[in-house]
């Protein structure tokens, strides 16, 4: 007991460790990820991530005891429980249209495919953000060792881009994490960000 204990304290020492090395340093300016303590009515306070990109600000309420972990090169974020036997990240694709065109989604259907070529697609759905709806896959596919692994891929626009959230572990676990995953898109929300 103790040493789970040990080991918890240590994961979340890291991933605050983490939060707070990012810096905003030349193509990383348009990527800053922070936390701030917001008041809900029916919750009490609670600490919320915000990341601002491209003048947008994206916000979120992470899972509970899940570690937030930036990916600033790579212009995502990552979130991982302290088993860390599953992981949800999250990546905001910017285009050049500022309106919000519907979702195609057999371009969709076919752009998992292409990234998850052995992939089977298991379910397909709307989903939804605070503002916005999307659309969402289930699919199974096989990794290393022949261990079948699930994911949820989610695709939200908003005027100016697609947020795009992926879940992902191991099938027999997979129906374990959807609550986590729902309330994540559920909380997220997308805002202009504050003038300076």
């Amino acid at each position: 007991m103790k040493v789970t204990s040990l080991l918890t304290g240590t994961l979340l020492g890291v991933c605050w460790l983490a939060l707070s090395l990012v810096r905003p340093l030349g193509a990383e300016a348009e990527f800053r990820l922070f936390t701030e303590v917001s008041e809900i009515p029916e919750r009490g306070k609670v600490t919320n991530y915000v990341l601002l990109m491209h003048g947008r600000r994206f916000s979120f309420l992470p899972p509970p005891r899940w570690c937030v972990r930036p990916d600033a090169a790579g212009k995502r974020v990552h979130l991982l429980p302290q088993d860390l036997r599953a992981g949800i990240s999250f990546e905001v694709v910017f285009q050049e249209d500022a309106d919000i065109p519907p979702l195609n989604e057999q371009a969709l259907r076919q752009r998992v495919l292409d990234r998850y070529p052995e992939a089977k697609i298991t379910n397909e759905f709307k989903c939804y953000t605070s503002g916005a709806e999307g659309t969402a896959f289930d699919i199974e596919r096989l990794v290393e060792h022949q261990t079948p692994v699930s994911s949820r891929i989610a695709f939200v626009r908003f005027a100016g881009g697609t947020v795009e959230f992926e879940l992902t572990t191991d099938t027999a676990r997979f129906a374990d994490y959807h609550l986590a995953f729902g309330r994540l898109l559920s909380s997220f929300r997308i805002e202009p960000a504050p003038a300076k």
